[in-house]
């Protein structure tokens, strides 16, 4: 089987993510840096955040639509191209001292609504670079290239802005959303036959979601993964009282996020290097190492355990979240794949405001340990999902067959 690094179309689509991803912390420090200089509260640097999760629910479904319409990589160079005008407005704000707060939600949401509708596009894009048998491998090299690049990008941000000043790191930002779009430009995409050329888009946006609820086994991977959301959302709130629970301080709040990150990319590694063959096994034992990943820190006696338990957290979701997307590309038919997408994206940013508000309540009826053991709970429930008799038989189908499920390449 050829590894799909050794597609072109795949390698320059590759590329182009990475500098994407990179650009997001260029936009997104400086920004909320200026926000907290200019105001001095960190509430007003949170709402900031909070517009651009609402974006997602608006933008992603109907980017979807969009997607299944027309030209993916059209769809793709047209949002980077009004992310750079976005980008030129905030630094042309910042220069001449015009930008206030009010400006900044309105760049702010703007960039999230076209981030957001781009994203089903380059989800529809890879998979009608690739053969099916690529599938696996092509996701976890992706996912793995743009989870780095983003983790650099805050680092590098954060040094460009103390550097460079706040419109400095914009520059940098504008020139790597610029890269992104020429990278596209050499990529050959395949077209698929569109039904819904001249459809409205609820319409359209009603067809995915039936699809969704319709298929047994993708309903029950997008439960899942809104799960997983739910808990990884407040993560950050719930790490630094936890912490502080087991005697430690700011630098063990820190290691207790890096090992998440760290079992995330050792999970991504290992994905590139190995074929899986049974994925109802790698989905019934990827929700019970979630479940004990996040349960047991309820009773973790001290920093050393906790860190392996997220870490071990890490590395399922990792796994969990590469087959998820191999197998939503094998049943998801081609000509359906941006509204779907679209959905699936809306439904998981949606849930992560959702997340934060259910800890913000929990936390004021019960202790961080005990919330650790609720979403242990819940994850370990969901497991039962996969025993089902039409998921089980679709997984088995899966991993039986290189094909896909639905549709052909």
């Amino acid at each position: 089987m050829n590894h799909p690094l050794k597609n072109i179309d795949f390698r320059w689509l590759l590329t182009s993510r990475v500098a994407g991803n990179l650009s997001l912390g260029f936009a997104e420090v400086p920004l909320m840096w200026w926000v907290l200089e200019k105001t001095g509260q960190a509430s007003l640097v949170a709402t900031v955040a909070l517009i651009g999760a609402i974006g997602a629910l608006i933008a992603a479904p109907l980017g979807g639509v969009w997607a299944d319409q027309g030209h993916k990589k059209r769809l793709i160079q047209l949002t980077y191209a009004a992310d750079a005008l976005v980008q030129l407005a905030m630094i042309w704000g910042i220069a001449s001292g015009n930008l206030n707060l009010w400006g900044v939600y309105v760049l702010v949401g703007l960039a999230s609504l076209f981030g957001n509708l781009r994203s089903p596009a380059l989800g529809a894009l890879q998979p009608l670079l690739l053969e099916p048998n690529q599938y696996q491998q092509g996701n976890a090299v992706m996912s793995l290239a743009t989870t780095l690049g983003m983790a650099a990008s805050f680092a590098l941000a954060g040094a460009a802005t103390g550097f460079m000043g706040v419109a400095g790191a914009l520059w940098v930002g504008l020139g790597l959303v610029v890269l992104a779009a020429l990278l596209l430009i050499p990529i050959r995409e395949p077209q698929v036959f569109s039904s819904i050329a001249h459809q409205q888009p609820v319409g359209a946006m009603r067809e995915g979601v039936r699809f969704i609820l319709g298929t047994p086994v993708v309903f029950w991977i997008v439960v899942i993964a809104m799960l997983i959301n739910l808990i990884l959302a407040p993560f950050g709130a719930l790490a630094a009282p936890y912490a502080k629970g087991l005697g430690g301080g700011a630098t063990d709040y820190g290691l207790l996020t890096a090992a998440l990150m760290v079992g995330q990319l050792v999970g991504l590694v290992v994905m590139n290097f190995i074929r899986v063959k049974n994925p109802f096994l790698t989905f019934l034992l990827g929700t019970w190492g979630l479940a004990a990943g996040v349960g047991l820190l309820a009773v973790a006696p001290h920093m050393g355990v906790a860190l392996t338990l997220l870490a071990g957290f890490g590395v399922a979701s990792s796994f969990m979240n590469v087959q998820a997307m191999t197998l939503a590309q094998q049943t998801i038919p081609k000509e359906m794949m941006g509204r779907v997408f679209g959905v699936l994206q809306g439904l998981n940013m949606g849930v992560q405001p959702l997340g934060l508000a259910a800890t913000s309540g929990l936390l004021a009826v019960m202790d961080v340990r005990s919330i650790f053991g609720v979403m242990g709970a819940l994850m370990l429930l969901a497991s039962l999902a996969w025993l089902q008799r039409p998921v089980r038989s679709a997984l088995k189908t899966s991993g039986a067959s290189p094909d896909p499920v639905l549709g052909g390449n």
